[in-house]
């Protein structure tokens, strides 16, 4: 079930190939057709794969009332890439190896996206506030990564 996103709480950033880790172009406000244009806008195949010891390219998406951001990512080569999709979250874990109190944390989970229709469906469910949803069809794509936020 979509919960009621407002107009203007998302905002938006780009991160070109080679970027430091922590460095963004801050873009501001972001809607669902902002987003697409930008992503299929995108210099995805000029930039995918260069050996710049940075960052990939990436498109951000921050929900600011969710407190959660959502982003794509490019691997690969020109040639032959995948999207990469992540999504940092408020996640429930127990402390002590699984074995302490629970506490909430910020959980950043990575998915593996080969198509591009793929990646806007789930932007559209990110934008629509469609969080679980948004989750479920994630977790039928191949998992990359997961672990604690930063």
């Amino acid at each position: 079930m979509a919960t009621n996103v407002m107009a203007g709480s998302f905002t938006y950033e780009i991160q070109q190939a080679g970027y430091g880790f922590d460095q963004y172009d801050f873009k501001g406000e972001a809607t669902y057709e902002i987003f697409i244009e930008e992503f299929r806008n995108f210099p995805w195949v000029e930039q995918v794969g260069k050996k710049t010891g940075g960052s990939e390219p990436t498109i951000s998406v921050i929900n600011k009332e969710q407190k959660n951001n959502y982003w794509v990512s490019v691997i690969g080569e020109p040639s032959k890439y995948a999207y990469l999709v992540g999504i940092a979250q408020p996640k429930i874990v127990k402390s002590l190896f699984g074995f302490g109190k629970e506490k909430e944390v910020r959980w950043l989970t990575i998915y593996v996206a080969e198509q591009q229709q793929t990646v806007e469906n789930t932007f559209k469910l990110y934008f629509t506030g469609c969080i679980k949803e948004l989750n479920e069809e994630l977790s039928r794509l191949p998992l990359f990564a997961e672990q604690e936020a930063k």
